[in-house]
């Protein structure tokens, strides 16, 4: 199925069956997602919810109060109260500081320190409660390598892994997301200010028009640049990142003895 036929009734259907699924492979009693306040964790929260019901799915809410915005805090309280979830909010501020008592200052490794307080507190959680952790990672993130390596890539499925951002945003519509949430620009907040498409340098919509051309369709730069009326430079910097990025995608290499 090509991704231009792909309807977001059936997307709802398959990803609601595959949460039921991962729950009776497992024999889990219901998953843990981070909530973040943005469009990714809103839609696989909502997804968890629809597939499991209210009383198996928590959300955490984790943020850094010196980091992260006081809306996203806002946001994530009230998807979890129109879905009727238990959740809890946990400052991560304490414990990153503590860490970065022995640690010497770094803004991209205290970020992805941030990350991996996160995964270990969902882990945490889902060990109390006999849960998987719910991933909240997108295809284009995931192709892009845009996640922190056992930070929020840390997970035990990705409901929405197989859906491109516009894709995503597209399924926030229709299962009732508020428009704030939907349109809001995306950012793991690991430090102040951050947005993924500034880092980036490219906005999603570009990027995944890309991705679809050359992942699902097996064009080669030199034509995406010309269908898309884009830069191949631009697009070889994507297709590059790609393959820069593999090990994330990966789990570590075993040296073979034998």
């Amino acid at each position: 199925m090509q991704r231009t036929e792909l309807r977001l009734n059936d997307i709802k259907h398959k990803i609601s069956l595959f949460v039921k699924r991962k729950m009776e492979e497992s024999g889990a009693d219901g998953v843990v997602v981070g909530i973040s306040g943005g469009i990714d964790s809103a839609v696989v929260v909502y997804m968890c919810t629809e597939a499991l019901g209210s009383r198996r799915v928590l959300g955490l809410i984790l943020p850094d109060l010196r980091v992260t915005p006081e809306e996203d805090i806002k946001d994530a309280k009230i998807i979890a109260s129109e879905l009727g979830i238990e959740s809890r909010t946990i400052d991560i501020a304490p414990i990153h500081r503590a860490f970065m008592k022995s640690l010497d200052s770094n803004k991209l490794a205290e970020g992805n320190l941030r990350a991996r307080i996160r995964m270990a507190l969902l882990y945490y959680h889902a060990n109390l409660l006999n849960r998987l952790v719910a991933g909240t990672g997108d295809r284009s993130e995931i192709c892009l390598g845009y996640f922190t390596k056992f930070g929020d890539g840390g997970v035990d499925m990705l409901p929405i892994g197989d859906l491109y951002k516009t894709e995503v945003r597209r399924l926030g519509e229709i299962l009732g997301i508020k428009r704030r949430i939907i349109s809001k620009q995306s950012s793991p907040r690991l430090w102040p200010g951050q947005l993924a498409e500034a880092e980036i340098g490219v906005p999603y919509d570009v990027i995944d028009e890309v991705f679809k051309l050359h992942f699902d369709e097996g064009f080669d730069a030199k034509t995406i640049s010309s269908r898309l009326k884009v830069k191949q430079t631009l697009v070889e910097k994507l297709l590059s990142r790609y393959d820069a990025t593999s090990h994330k995608r990966t789990l570590p290499e075993i040296c073979k003895l034998r």
